[in-house]
């Protein structure tokens, strides 16, 4: 199974400490998934203006060009990249701040995907207040976000 990470690295995240705060999530994730010797892969991908993978494994350490934050976050980007049925779960690190049009294009995207397929992680004190529902978890809940979801299958 593959895990991948988008990072939000749209203007909105560069302040507040939330680069350092997804850097300290992606990295989180891999020590926790590589000491428990999962078997889930996991595929890096920075989401702004565009949406692109990084070159990544799990014993690098966390991009630089990730901790530069600038523009927007193009949902038609991330879909594109990601496609209409990702072979894996997905899990957004991000503010939540989007535009209505990028949040319509993204409930849109994951109504076709499979049920518990999509999370989101809030990064920041600020993060968006309208970000919520049960398959969104503060960065402090980061374990509890992940606590049996990778192993269970998308319904």
């Amino acid at each position: 199974m593959t895990l991948f990470l988008v990072c939000d690295t749209s203007g909105s995240m560069s302040e507040g400490g939330k680069p350092f705060i997804t850097r300290t999530a992606v990295m989180t994730i891999a020590q926790w998934i590589h000491l428990a010797g999962g078997q889930e892969q996991i595929r890096l991908c920075a989401w702004g203006s565009e949406a692109v993978f990084s070159d990544w494994t799990m014993t690098d350490d966390y991009p630089e060009h990730m901790r530069v934050c600038s523009g927007t976050s193009s949902a038609t980007a991330l879909t594109r990249l990601l496609g209409d049925s990702p072979d894996g779960k997905v899990l957004l690190l991000t503010d939540g701040f989007w535009s209505s049009t990028e949040t319509r294009h993204l409930k849109q995207w994951r109504a076709g995907l499979p049920h518990d397929s999509v999370r989101f992680i809030k990064t920041g004190a600020d993060a968006n207040p309208q970000l919520k529902g049960p398959d969104v978890f503060l960065a402090e809940d980061l374990f509890a976000a992940l606590d049996g979801w990778l192993e269970a299958p998308s319904a």
